[in-house]
């Protein structure tokens, strides 16, 4: 495609689509990662969904929060669609902090995965293990849901530094409004 000759319209398609084939590639790069040994990972999906959503609107967040809740339940042998509510929750949330509340920045990042990941290993250890009074829940909780979530916390610094230059390069510049334009 030949970006010199677009317009505007053709240019902000283009780069939506290359920037949502590049976080498609992502999401699947983290669903292989989580795969991989058998280890106590980090669960890459969070913070990756929270640095999508920083700059996304809440639709494309919430389908990408069902899609990513989808492969951690394929993942991780959960049940189908148990983690797509949480994920669908914690993405909409980010979207609608980032939007109103919150500056796009690393730091802001880490805190909020630390949260999140948080509030979704402490569901998970609830709904799966402490809610059945299975023996050794304290053992899972202690030497599989805390690394968990502190690896993913650790995790979500490579994952901002690779998703902030996509969104620099291929999220559209704001376009002044006639009155913006006309103080110049």
């Amino acid at each position: 495609m030949d970006l010199k000759n677009a317009t505007r319209l053709q240019k902000i398609r283009y780069y939506a689509a290359v920037r949502w084939t590049i976080y498609i590639l992502l999401v699947f790069a983290s669903a292989v990662l989580m795969n991989v040994g058998r280890s106590v990972k980090p669960i890459y999906f969070i913070p990756l969904c929270i640095c999508i959503c920083m700059i996304e609107g809440e639709y494309p967040a919430a389908v990408l929060g069902g899609a990513c809740g989808l492969l951690i339940d394929a993942t991780c042998g959960r049940i189908f669609g148990y983690s797509s509510v949480i994920i669908i929750a914690i993405c909409v949330t980010s979207v609608l902090l980032f939007k109103h509340l919150l500056f796009q920045n690393i730091l802001n990042i880490i805190w909020l995965t630390a949260v999140f990941s948080s509030v979704y290993q402490l569901l998970d250890y609830f709904f799966m293990y402490a809610m059945w009074d299975y023996e050794g829940t304290g053992y899972v909780f202690r030497h599989i849901s805390l690394p968990s979530i502190l690896y993913t916390v650790i995790a979500s610094v490579p994952i901002y530094l690779l998703v902030k230059p996509v969104q620099k390069r291929f999220y559209p510049k704001k376009s002044k409004i006639a009155e913006e334009a006309m103080k110049l």
